[in-house]
């Protein structure tokens, strides 16, 4: 069928069907409309939880890197203490301080 002929075809019916079609017309255009909206939306949204997850893996990955170095430092610094407390003598012969302060 001819496009132009049913086009003519519903010039020639009556208002209230004219009007019909109108009304059909509008609603399958609005259905692919909100159709193609819907999608659209679910899309970003799925982007959006991915770049999240991204945000999220990153933190996690510079968090691991400063724990890391946190305790590299403190592996580090447990080491130095380590070899410090070897290297000094130590002696019982000092004497330990008291306080001979009684509480009262």
């Amino acid at each position: 069928m001819n496009l132009q002929r049913k086009l003519a075809e519903i010039r020639r019916k009556p208002e209230h069907i004219r009007l019909r079609y109108t009304y059909a017309a509008v609603a399958i255009s609005m259905f692919f409309i909100i159709l193609l909206w819907f999608f659209s939306i679910s899309s970003s949204i799925k982007k959006a939880d991915l770049v999240k997850k991204q945000n999220v893996f990153q933190d996690l990955d510079t968090q691991k890197k400063s724990l890391q170095e946190a305790t590299s430092d403190v592996k580090k610094s447990l080491e130095d203490l380590n070899t410090n407390l070897e290297k000094k003598p130590t002696s019982n012969s000092e004497p330990i301080p008291q306080n001979n302060q009684s509480l009262e």
